[in-house]
């Protein structure tokens, strides 16, 4: 990491990782009346939710019955908005340093100082598989300093849910695309699908598939979307003892540093038994004990949500 990179202003809880858990952790924190930062790798919240099956039912979230999981992490960041959180996208934690009473989490970007930090990293961070093309560019969304409209002509590869959403994205900003795969099939939401075969029809988007290997078509940009992958070892440089791919924490979350503290995949507290409602609960405590140690005058129990009135609620 460039030591030179900026140092960014303070928050009291920063929190590695915008999946469920994170994204969970993050409203506790702002419910307790602290400011929070969410470092996420990929350019759009959700983790594994949006990365790998943003177009399947997920279950077993309360209250949520049968939703998509892409639903699902727009309900989380939804829940997010009354409050002031720092997001930061497309930055990936490596180092974890000592900073007086907090820690300071520094990316490839900036060094960010807090109070206490919170890692709800998953399975790590879930990073783009290579391009067999070295000009294809690997990952979606466009992030915030490109622009859809500036393409002329666009040839998205792959079935995954992201190659779907991209062609589409693509074409409705007016660009004429390409969508091939080697099998005849793409991921999407039913509405997408409806979509496509939309698009398909009026030949604003080309499919090919399956497209045979030595398949070639010119276009001004390519992407190859071929998934994820995730990858811890950023994080397993920091201290804090390890099991495998878990660490080991306290049932309140604290790891073996005093102020870091660990929820969902990654802790071992739940170790192979990978539920998001345990996430949820696991997110939920260690926020929670994460404001107590920030603020040793705030009690560790919330007390009950329906006491409180958020930001701009007026009901």
């Amino acid at each position: 990491m460039n030591s030179e990179v900026s140092l960014s202003p303070p928050t009291d809880v920063l929190i590695v990782g915008g999946g469920p858990a994170g994204l969970y952790a993050a409203f506790y924190v702002a419910l307790r009346g602290l400011s929070v930062r969410i470092l996420e790798a990929r350019p759009e919240l959700g983790g594994q939710l949006a990365a790998l099956y943003p177009d399947r039912r997920v279950y077993d979230v309360p209250a949520a019955p049968a939703a998509y999981a892409g639903q699902i992490v727009d309900r989380l960041a939804r829940q997010l908005r009354p409050f002031d959180i720092d997001i930061r996208l497309g930055e990936v934690a490596r180092t974890l340093k000592r900073s007086g009473a907090g820690w300071t989490v520094g990316t490839d970007l900036a060094r960010y100082p807090a109070g206490a930090v919170i890692l709800a990293a998953g399975l790590g961070a879930l990073l783009p598989r290579a391009a067999a093309q070295p000009e294809a560019r690997t990952d979606w969304p466009f992030l915030p300093q490109q622009n859809t409209t500036a393409v002329q002509s666009a040839w998205v590869q792959g079935g995954v849910p992201q190659a779907t959403r991209a062609a589409l994205e693509l074409a409705d900003a007016g660009t004429p695309v390409t969508l091939s795969h080697r099998r005849a099939l793409f991921r999407g939401t039913p509405e997408q699908l409806a979509r496509l075969e939309t698009h398909r029809q009026q030949g604003t988007i080309v499919v090919q598939a399956p497209a045979a290997p030595d398949f070639q078509v010119r276009a001004e940009a390519i992407w190859q979307l071929n998934g994820y992958l995730p990858d811890l070892s950023p994080l397993q440089s920091w201290p804090l003892d390890w099991q495998g791919e878990y660490v080991p924490a306290e049932p309140s979350g604290q790891t073996c540093l005093p102020g870091v503290y660990v929820a969902g995949d990654l802790s071992l507290s739940g170790g192979d038994f990978k539920l998001i409602a345990l996430a949820f609960a696991q997110a939920a405590l260690c926020a929670n004990h994460a404001a107590h140690h920030v603020r040793p005058e705030l009690k560790i129990r919330p007390g009950h949500s329906s006491d409180r009135r958020l930001p701009g609620d007026h009901g």
